[in-house]
């Protein structure tokens, strides 16, 4: 949250989402069990990987395709590799993207610490939070992930609205689809 006078950043008390199962270890040990001392818990955590390092985001890397939600969709069984897209957003502004962008009302800090294109969101509701949504288009896929916005993001596929996960987690998007950043919206097309 932020002040609304002066736009400083008001601490809180964090919200720790619960942990999905994929990440849950096979085994507790003392130091991860809930009753266990602080000291204990704050230890058993794994430090935060820095950018760059994660599976997805390392030389080809293979990303996993949900399957197509209903149907009706009659995609073609091979498409070209997608190189830039163009973000058509629903206030007329109109980007191209290339590799890495992040996307939000201030994002130039948290994008040059990225080594990403900053795409600055005119939003006079600050409904989108400052840093919002990162995208990527590496190896012929776009992913898209929240990260940890106010208000949250969604990804919405014929007529089927998903929302993101706020650690971070990318999933793929196609181009077509609508991406809802709080009470604004873009479109990925072909660029």
């Amino acid at each position: 949250m932020y002040c609304v006078e002066c736009g400083q950043l008001i601490p809180q008390q964090p919200l720790r989402p619960p942990i999905p199962a994929q990440f849950v270890p096979a085994r507790e040990t003392q130091a991860t069990r809930a009753d266990a001392p602080v000291e204990a818990r704050a230890a058993a955590v794994e430090p935060v990987p820095l950018p760059r390092t994660l599976p997805w985001q390392q030389p080809g890397a293979r990303v996993e395709q949900a399957p197509p939600t209903s149907a009706a969709s009659n995609a073609p069984a091979e498409t070209a590799p997608i190189e830039r897209v163009e973000l058509e957003f629903s206030t007329g502004q109109r980007v191209v993207v290339a590799d890495n962008a992040v996307i939000g009302r201030k994002p130039a800090d948290t994008a040059l610490a990225m080594g990403a294109r900053a795409v600055e969101v005119r939003d006079d509701t600050r409904s989108v939070s400052r840093v919002h949504l990162f995208l990527e288009v590496v190896d012929g896929v776009v992913l898209i992930g929240d990260a940890g916005s106010a208000n949250g993001s969604r990804l919405e596929r014929n007529g089927s609205v998903i929302p993101l996960e706020g650690a971070g987690t990318r999933v793929p998007a196609q181009l077509g689809d609508t991406v809802w950043l709080g009470d604004l919206s873009f479109v990925i097309r072909p660029a």
